[in-house]
């Protein structure tokens, strides 16, 4: 019996190899746009570099930014600095545009310990320590927080991040359950009235049932 010589493709192989040609084509350009609008940005900021002070000092209202210009300088080269280097801009646009898909779940288990490290490794320019070392950011909750630094809200969302920063506090570990949660919530401050008529409603609610 003559052996055939000829190559035979399955359909599903050709699918699944198609599939996999598209997905990696669609996570490149991913990438490069990533990368590309990060370009733009850190060249923007050296651009402005000059204004950062007046900048910071008008936005935030606080003329301490303005009164240590050359500081608030030196700052915000270190700043953008690390904004390229840790490559802050390019993991969020990539991370909006493609779908959160673990291979491995994961679920971050630990406790913030107010190192800064994950402030762009202690470079953020608007990032400061109280007496005792432990830090805070400046801008926290306020307008500008919330428009241009949404990754701090959500820090950290994996394994690579807490590896990235050295986090002492977080870690990793793998859990075929685990869904993706925010680590560290953001909790809107409550004015005493605020908390009088919490406390007024729960009491009410005590008395009902009884307790």
């Amino acid at each position: 019996m003559r052996e055939s010589n000829t190559l035979t493709l399955e359909p599903g192989s050709l699918r699944q190899r198609a599939a996999a040609g598209i997905e990696a084509a669609r996570e490149g350009s991913i990438r490069g746009l990533a990368r590309t609008s990060e370009f733009f940005v850190v060249f923007g900021a050296w651009l402005l570099l000059p204004l950062w002070p007046i900048l910071a000092a008008a936005a935030l209202r606080e003329c301490g930014y303005l009164r240590r210009y050359r500081i608030t300088l030196a700052r915000m080269i270190g700043h953008i600095r690390a904004v390229w280097h840790t490559r802050a801009i390019s993991r969020m646009v990539a991370r909006r545009l493609t779908p959160v898909e673990r291979t491995v779940p994961e679920r971050i288990v630990g406790n913030c310990t107010h190192c800064g490290r994950c402030c762009l490794d202690q470079a953020c320019v608007f990032l400061a320590f109280d007496e005792r070392g432990q830090s805070r950011c400046q801008i926290y909750g306020k307008k500008l927080w919330k428009v241009m630094f949404a990754n701090c809200s959500r820090y950290p969302l994996d394994g690579p991040e807490i590896v990235l920063y050295r986090c002492p506090g977080f870690n990793a570990v793998r859990d075929p359950e685990a869904s993706a949660r925010r680590i560290i919530p953001i909790v809107p401050v409550m004015q005493p009235a605020g908390l009088e008529s919490i406390s007024a409603e729960l009491s009410e609610t005590s008395e009902v049932s009884g307790v």
